[in-house]
């Protein structure tokens, strides 16, 4: 696995940032693991505030508030657009990999959204003579570090177990799974909590 991480917030301390790190790591290779994802997958992972999570889920969801975590898969469904997932919970309350990138979307804000995405997302429209990079590369995972540290606080655990939880989260939604039925939402909980167990982060 190849994972790229960025961290854009900056109220958490550098020895932190590397133990939380080395947690991602791990959870979202134990994810790719147990909902069966390539062990070669490429997941680009931005660590940043509720102001850039709330103009990405304003942008791209048309929701003015911010989220806790989105998930951006490049391996698409539609015409041109890559899928879009987001955590059930964060709507109670109310990506320096890829070819964009947060800096990008906030200076593009008045942009005209079809030319932003025919320009940012050409290159990852599928060509019949070379698959390889759509095949390994998953997509992006934007998680609001405010919101974690919030929300851990309200469900009496660790802003570690929070953030590796939205991660792992996230990495189930590139791989597909989703939580629009009960069914399928028992389905991708069950996966959550397995990799949980095995990261010794319980609630």
């Amino acid at each position: 696995m190849e994972l790229d991480i960025s961290w854009e917030e900056d109220s958490v301390a550098e020895d932190e940032q590397n133990k939380i790190a080395k947690l991602l790591r791990t959870g979202i290779q134990k994810a790719l693991l147990e909902g069966g994802g390539q062990d070669d997958a490429e997941i680009g992972l931005v660590l940043t505030n509720d102001e850039s999570i709330h103009l990405l889920n304003k942008t791209y969801r048309g929701i003015d508030s911010p989220t806790d975590v989105l998930s951006f898969a490049l391996r698409e469904k539609g015409e041109g657009e890559p899928e879009i997932y987001f955590s059930p919970q964060s709507d109670k309350d109310k990506k320096e990999r890829v070819e964009y990138s947060l800096e990008e979307i906030i200076d593009e804000e008045d942009q005209d959204l079809d030319e932003y995405e025919a320009d940012n997302f050409e290159e990852y429209e599928e060509d019949d003579d070379d698959l390889s990079y759509c095949d390994t590369t998953l997509g992006d995972i934007v998680i609001s570090v405010e919101r974690a540290r919030s929300q851990a606080i309200a469900y009496g655990h660790s802003f570690a177990r929070e953030i590796v939880y939205l991660a792992v989260h996230g990495t189930l939604h590139l791989l597909g799974y989703d939580h629009g039925s009960e069914e399928d939402s028992s389905v991708m909980r069950r996966l959550e909590e397995q990799v949980m167990d095995q990261l010794s982060l319980l609630r």
